[in-house]
């Protein structure tokens, strides 16, 4: 299960699609750390944003910007604030959001990153590396990216070095083995708890190829052209083609998004198709768009390379249907669509109108979370060349529940739908919702007391961003924060270095005793976008007390 606030994670990833990752070894490549709880988890579901939505058999579990979540079904609803328990980085995992999560039984792992500010080039990702959890949470053990890819390792001696854009965004539990899909340093495998991990590359490559120039595709692909030019032998020449298609392919295996294992079988989404496997590794196919002599995709291929999210189903008669969020890259004859496939990743059909970041199942339907809302399309076994139609679901509870639809899934008769502000709650496939938000309360800015209802009180802060990041051209900012009394509220917009960007209220009366949400759209004192990068907000009232605040773009 990939993770977001994943829709703002992987959106900047694709304006770095071409970059090689640095090679940096690590100063110090720590062993697996046990953590015992150093501190009360919070009681609650903490965190803004719903990053993914994961049921373990026994929990369900929610990542969030903050940390993981758990409700235990059999025994509440999760519409109570105190049904929920939230594990943090003082509990013992890594620093940041989640951005990946898989649990079975008692067992929960998961994926953290933060922010982090390069030199001359803004804002990237860095990824903080996995933690995990045999007793729910009871105990944690973390294990830091500078471990799994130790360049000193066998294996590993081309790894990327540096946490910078190595992520991991998705992970799949299978028994005693851990699969983790690494942004730069593709998919790596532990089958020991995360003693000991290996490198898992799609295509069976043994060593990781950054660039198609590193292998003999372009080579291949030049004979190929100059014998079909002197009308040469065409089963030579396609033969030719196909080596260099399988070459190639193997350049941006290095980027891995998702990943699914069932046994032997391991489906890897990557940034050039869908790679698996169906004997644990020993031979490898690769699905991705292409092309005929006229530059027309070819059928029974997925509609996009960009496969950010894949998810198995198991059909009436127990066998399985793959389906796959597949976005574009810049490579010609894709579209944005929802792939699936009923024999294992050998064809692939399209269907609805974009792609998908996370998928669910009920009897009657499939449910697709997308960065369009909640789809939905009636009879999950319709056959591949059936017409599929897709319906927009609203999620409401008097106020909607809108923004990208990251995490989904059912447990039992009830299906879970999250996004970027709120988690919701169908017993009836869609029909009716009740909406968890406002999952944190903060302090007022004026007397540090909590004020207003519901949500989770963060003792740590007086305001918030979220979502953050944030993307402008597809959402906005909210900047939240409380007062216990009547006061004039100004809120300016400063960029890294100090400089105004907005003055977004000047003066402006709120009310006391409420908690309040003011958007900002991402744009400067002129009304023109704003650079991706990190702004500072700050919040003073009238009275002279102030609040600052961090906001993210990344579009």
């Amino acid at each position: 299960m990939i993770s977001l606030s994943r829709f703002n994670y992987i959106s900047v990833f694709f304006s770095l699609f071409i970059l090689i990752s640095l090679h940096i070894s690590p100063a110090h490549a720590a062993r697996p750390q046990r953590f015992h709880q150093s501190s009360e988890p919070i009681r609650g579901l903490f965190g803004a944003e719903i990053g993914d939505v994961v049921w373990s058999g026994r929990y369900l579990w929610v990542g969030t910007e903050s940390g993981v979540a758990r409700l235990d079904p059999a025994v509440s609803s999760g519409l109570s604030a105190s049904d929920w328990v939230t594990f943090t980085a003082l509990n013992g995992l890594g620093r940041g959001a989640i951005s990946a999560l898989d649990a079975s039984g008692d067992t929960v792992w998961v994926a953290t990153l933060i922010d982090t500010t390069i030199t001359g080039q803004g804002t990237a990702q860095a990824g903080t590396g996995l933690s995990f959890s045999h007793d729910g949470g009871r105990s944690w053990s973390h294990i830091s990216n500078e471990f799994i890819f130790d360049p000193s390792k066998p294996g590993f001696e081309r790894s990327p070095g540096t946490t910078i854009l190595n992520g991991c965004f998705d992970l799949s539990l299978d028994g005693e083995a851990i699969y983790a899909a690494f942004f730069a340093g593709s998919t790596v495998r532990s089958l020991d708890q995360g003693q000991t991990w290996q490198p898992f590359i799609p295509g069976g490559a043994t060593k990781l190829v950054y660039f198609a120039g590193e292998t003999a595709a372009d080579s291949l692909q030049i004979l190929a052209d100059s014998l079909a030019r002197e009308s040469g032998d065409p089963a030579l020449i396609a033969e030719l083609r196909v080596g260099a298609d399988s070459l190639a392919s193997l350049e941006l295996l290095h980027r891995t998004f998702s990943v699914v294992a069932h046994g032997d079988t391991v489906w890897i989404g990557t940034s050039s198709g869908i790679s698996f496997t169906l004997d644990g590794g020993q031979s490898w196919k690769n699905a991705k768009v292409r092309l005929d002599e006229t530059g027309n995709p070819l059928p029974g291929n997925p509609s996009g390379n960009w496969v950010v999210a894949m998810e198995r189903m198991v059909l009436p008669d127990g066998s399985t249907a793959l389906w796959a969020g597949t976005n574009t890259t810049p490579l010609p004859g894709q579209t944005q669509a929802i792939s699936v496939s009923r024999d294992l990743g050998q064809t692939w059909a399209h269907t609805g109108p974009t792609f998908a970041w996370d998928f669910a199942f009920t009897p009657n339907f499939v449910w697709a979370g997308t960065a369009q809302g909640l789809l939905a399309s009636r009879d999950p076994a319709l056959p591949l060349d059936a017409a599929r139609d897709w319906e927009s679901i609203e999620v409401a509870d008097g106020q909607p529940l809108e923004g990208t639809f990251v995490g989904l899934e059912r447990v039992g008769d009830v299906l879970w739908a999250g996004a970027e502000k709120g988690l919701g709650r169908s017993e009836d496939e869609g029909g009716t919702w009740r909406i968890i938000r406002d999952l944190i309360r903060t302090r007022s800015i004026d007397t540090g007391n909590f004020v207003g209802t519901g949500g989770v009180q963060d003792s740590t802060a007086r305001t918030y961003a979220a979502p953050n990041p944030f993307a402008p051209s597809r959402d906005t900012a909210t900047l939240v924060f409380s007062l216990e009394k009547e006061a004039d509220v100004s809120i300016a917009i400063y960029d890294f270095a100090s400089r105004l960007v907005r003055d977004l209220i000047s003066a402006e009366p709120f009310a006391g005793g409420a908690d309040h949400r003011v958007a900002w759209d991402g744009t400067d004192q002129d009304g023109q976008a704003v650079a991706n990068g990190t702004y500072f907000y700050r919040i003073q009232l009238s009275t002279g007390q102030m609040a600052f605040g961090k906001v993210v773009v990344l579009d």
